[in-house]
């Protein structure tokens, strides 16, 4: 086989096949894909849900509005297994708190002001709170001078 022959052959299916293998390892070693979140349970207490990946969700569990002013929504998301709650919330011109509250007895007692985010107005979402089978979870929002409202309990 000639120099110019052999120098082919390595163009044409050497170089091909060795792209694929570093396309594929590019994939495969992506740590955020390969390794969920960096915590689990009570310990992504506070972890952002923006940037997560998850295995289901999110959704929109429930939702409560301060009329006119502000909507709040109690979003979850499912990761490695578990359930996490945040609150989402906007309003464009009032000055607005917008946090959620975990319950273990349906509400009667509650953590309260769990990831409080206070805004100008424009778009909030608050920290993750971890949701395991047994407790509540509820999203609110004050608008300030013009109301508070939260959504229902939901487990």
């Amino acid at each position: 086989m000639s120099l110019g022959t052999m120098s082919r052959n390595l163009r044409t299916r050497v170089l091909p096949g060795a792209a694929m293998v570093f396309a594929a390892l590019m994939i495969s070693t992506d740590p955020a894909a390969a390794a969920g979140l960096p915590c689990s349970g009570y310990a992504c207490d506070g972890y952002d849900p923006g940037g997560v990946s998850w295995d289901s969700g999110p959704d929109t569990d429930a939702t409560a509005t301060v009329t006119d002013f502000a909507t709040v929504e109690l979003r979850s998301g499912k990761k490695d297994g578990r359930w996490y709650g945040w609150a989402r919330t906007a309003t464009r011109y009032y000055k607005y708190g917008v946090w959620i509250d975990r319950s273990t007895d349906g509400g009667r007692t509650w953590d309260g002001l769990r990831g409080y985010q206070h805004r100008d107005g424009g778009e909030a979402y608050t920290p993750m709170s971890y949701w395991p089978d047994g407790t509540w979870l509820r999203a609110c929002v004050n608008v300030e001078g013009n109301g508070l409202q939260c959504t229902k309990w939901v487990s």
